[in-house]
């Protein structure tokens, strides 16, 4: 019984994840097109530039689906210039994207969106000569957007923790792929993982798991890891709590 009454409830979680409303920017860097009816294959109205706010409302309308580069999204009917058309919801994140031209790494784009939330807060801190006799310590930050900034320090190993509230795995992926920092865990042009796989890039050996359970037609992505040497050991992590997406990305020896 338990079970029966699980799987609709997952699945109408999944599907309303999904769909977010409200203002959301438009994450593709080449723009993203818009089109007159809900398909692919359609007349292509305008093309809504990088960074550009809309508007999604919830019309209660019957979305039709589409997959592009392995990310599930949603035709939506938007106004863009007074013009009005449907465009992929896949290419859209909750907050303002990063700038190019300045943002290099996770922390300028926390700097860019949002302002701290009270004082760094460091859990333990240890002298540094210690580090290698098990010592360890924890920085964390808030900020006004309700993200939050941790990181976990130990001998030949750290790791930058980032909660971000609102964000789905797939937005998130989107989000790490234009930021520099990121670039040898995720390729410019690398699609979204959807299976696990080993490949290698740039003579890198790369280990993908995705953890996932599908709902029908529809994949609930549970878990991201990407894993890969270079001089270190690498290891980014994508993952969600409730509402909140989680990155991590570390390195050890």
């Amino acid at each position: 019984m338990k079970k029966l009454i699980l799987f609709p409830f997952l699945l109408f979680s999944v599907m309303a994840f999904s769909q977010q409303f409200g203002k959301l920017y438009v994450v593709a860097k080449s723009g993203l097109n818009m089109r007159t009816s809900p398909s692919i294959k359609a007349d292509v109205v305008d093309i809504i530039p990088y960074g550009t706010a809309i508007e999604i409302k919830n019309e209660n309308e019957e979305l039709k689906s589409f997959v592009s580069e392995n990310m599930m999204g949603f035709w939506q009917k938007v106004t863009y210039k007074d013009k009005s058309g449907y465009i992929l919801d896949s290419y859209l994140i909750p907050w303002e994207v990063p700038d190019l031209a300045t943002v290099k790494e996770f922390g300028d784009y926390l700097k860019q969106v949002t302002k701290p939330f009270g004082k760094k807060l460091t859990v333990r801190e240890m002298n540094t000569n210690l580090m290698e006799e098990n010592g360890w310590q924890i920085s964390k930050q808030l900020y006004e957007n309700g993200a939050e900034w941790q990181h976990n320090s130990g001998y030949e190993y750290g790791a930058d923790i980032y909660f971000l509230p609102g964000f789905s795995i797939q937005q998130g992926f989107l989000l790490l792929r234009l930021i520099p920092e990121f670039s040898n865990a995720i390729g410019e042009n690398d699609a979204f993982p959807n299976k696990d796989v080993k490949t290698t890039r740039d003579e890198k050996e790369f280990t993908i798991k995705v953890d996932k359970e599908m709902f029908g037609d529809n994949p609930w992505y549970k878990k991201i890891d990407i894993e890969y040497e270079d001089g270190a050991y690498y290891m980014l992590q994508l993952f969600t709590i409730d509402n909140q997406l989680v990155i991590s990305f570390g390195s050890g020896v």
